[in-house]
């Protein structure tokens, strides 16, 4: 049985890796900014409301959990500091070696393998997204920066669609997985990752 946080647990994705965790038989701790967005407490369920771009939110709330699980997301496709603000205040309440994972985009980065129409239509999602993925790359380059047993993960467009049970991996997304990846194989992915030295300190590309 495995300590889990979980940030950003109110929100589509957090809350199926919350539920998949507790499925698991882990135990976890569930922190979102509203406590009536999250689940009801139980055996193996603690919450905790913190708003993570407040200095000093998370101090003693990260301790003693054998990995931390960042969801954290932005609404909306305006100018944003979510994902950077937000896993600096993670990075800030850990000790150096803690192991993290933050949920990031494919939509960073370009498999070498790509296609012609895979780079035009990332170019286009690259203009629509461009706050959203610069904040993703300021939090990546933090990841990267710092002392943390990180992983950034990187799932194509997400979907509410069942798992498939056999997501698409490319450890350094170096290679082209799906087009889609349901929150269910996400969430699945990411708590097996915890505990795979091949995903430590690098990016992994995911799909469905």
């Amino acid at each position: 049985m495995t300590s889990i946080a979980v940030l950003g647990a109110a929100v589509r994705t957090g809350r199926i890796i919350v539920e998949q965790a507790l499925a698991a038989g882990h135990r976890v701790t569930a922190i979102a900014r509203r406590l009536q967005a999250l689940p009801p407490t139980g055996p193996r369920l603690t919450v905790h409301t913190a708003d993570v771009l407040a200095p000093g939110s998370l101090q003693g709330l990260l301790d003693g959990h054998d990995a931390v699980i960042s969801a954290l997301g932005a609404t909306g496709r305006g100018p944003t500091t979510v994902y950077s603000a937000g896993t600096a205040e993670i990075i800030s309440a850990l000790k150096p070696g803690a192991r993290l994972l933050a949920i990031s985009s494919a939509g960073l980065g370009v498999p070498a393998d790509a296609g012609p129409g895979t780079r035009l239509a990332a170019g286009l999602l690259h203009r629509i997204m461009r706050h959203t993925y610069t904040d993703m790359a300021r939090m990546e380059d933090l990841l990267a920066a710092g002392g943390l047993s990180w992983t950034a993960v990187r799932p194509t467009r997400l979907t509410d669609r069942p798992a498939t049970g056999h997501p698409r991996v490319s450890i350094g997304a170096a290679a082209k997985v799906g087009s889609q990846t349901s929150r269910a194989d996400l969430a699945a992915f990411v708590l097996d990752a915890i505990d795979d030295p091949r995903t430590y300190r690098t990016v992994v590309a995911v799909s469905s």
